[in-house]
């Protein structure tokens, strides 16, 4: 099941009494792990009808499971990457045996920061109870409304595109963009309203980001700029093959915006077509008219090229990256 699913589920007291919690969105994980100890345990009952279990045995688990609740209806029980879920252990016969048996006054919640090995025997058994909770990114408008609705939360206005353009620059991670959020709404002071400026100066960029700016830098010519960038994120440690793939995904998207206009699509269905954010759609067109499609085929084919060499060990990480920098902004200048 999806978030939503769980939601409603949790609404109308309709979960299951074994689950995990998956995927990648660990803020989301963790506020549905508050919400489901809200709604099971009573207010001044917490630390009696809740157990955090950190890689336990299966006997303490089944012990915790077991207990009968405290002046509440129902128990739950916490039990953090469990090894038989994320590392190379298997679950013991009986754990996976006792999980339909769990009574229904108590919710055994296995949560997992890493994303589980959905071939394990403790995986296939909670799937097997529709216990697995995956929780994704957010998408599009519900993003958007996620990042205003906390702005909001903070008693600050800020309409969909200065939203649109923080997701841009820090990526889709909520609990990234809560941090961020915060920072810029503590810098706004008294004003009411969050403007792009705002975020401009104090967002701090994700590594995606940082990569269309250097894109933005080698269009315009400004090697400096996009020599400066790179280096920056090298600095922060980010890898070099990782910015190259990006460059890649970068230069692919342009290659789909060439073929697109080349064949007449309307800008509506390039729009849609993208699967970028909404901010970002126009800066990409902006970036695909810097180049002829001759241009922009080549980019992509010295990024494409140059990975596989290192991927396959014919050319060195150390190196490739700078390298491929300097062919595209010579690009432009040879075409």
């Amino acid at each position: 099941m999806n978030r939503k699913d769980f939601e409603q589920l949790l609404a109308r007291n309709a979960l299951p009494s074994v689950l995990l919690f998956e995927g990648d969105e660990e803020h989301l994980k963790q506020t549905a792990q508050e919400d489901l100890r809200r709604k099971l345990l009573p207010e001044g009952m917490e630390d009696l009808n809740l157990t955090l279990l950190d890689a336990p045995e299966t006997d303490q688990i089944i012990a915790a499971a077991e207990t009968l609740p405290f002046l509440a209806e129902r128990r739950l029980i916490v039990v953090r990457n469990h090894p038989a879920l994320t590392g190379r252990q298997e679950a013991d016969d009986r754990l996976a045996e006792y999980l339909p048996t769990v009574p229904s006054t108590s919710v055994l919640l296995f949560y997992c920061q890493q994303n589980p090995d959905g071939r394990k025997k403790l995986y296939t058994a909670i799937k097997k109870l529709n216990g697995i909770v995956t929780f994704t990114p957010l998408r599009d408008r519900e993003l958007t409304s996620f990042v205003t609705s906390a702005f909001h939360d903070l008693g600050k206005e800020c309409d969909e595109r200065t939203a649109d353009y923080l997701i841009f620059t820090c990526g889709s991670d909520t609990g990234l963009l809560l941090t961020e959020i915060a920072k810029i709404a503590a810098y706004a002071g008294e004003a009411s309203s969050i403007l792009p400026d705002s975020v401009r100066a104090l967002a701090t960029p994700s590594a995606e980001c940082t990569v269309f700016q250097m894109v933005d830098a080698v269009v315009s010519g400004k090697s400096d700029r996009a020599f400066l960038l790179m280096r920056s994120q090298l600095l922060a440690g980010t890898d070099r093959l990782y910015m190259l793939s990006m460059l890649l995904r970068q230069f692919r998207l342009l290659q789909h915006i060439k073929i697109m206009q080349y064949e007449k699509c309307s800008g509506d269905f390039i729009r849609a077509s993208l699967g970028v954010p909404p901010f970002a759609v126009e800066q990409y067109i902006r970036q695909a008219a810097g180049y002829t499609n001759g241009q922009v085929k080549k980019a992509v084919n010295i990024c494409f090229d140059t990975e596989v060499a290192v991927k396959s060990g014919r050319l060195n990480q150390e190196g490739a990256l700078e390298s491929v920098m300097l062919k595209l902004l010579n690009l432009r200048i040879k075409d």
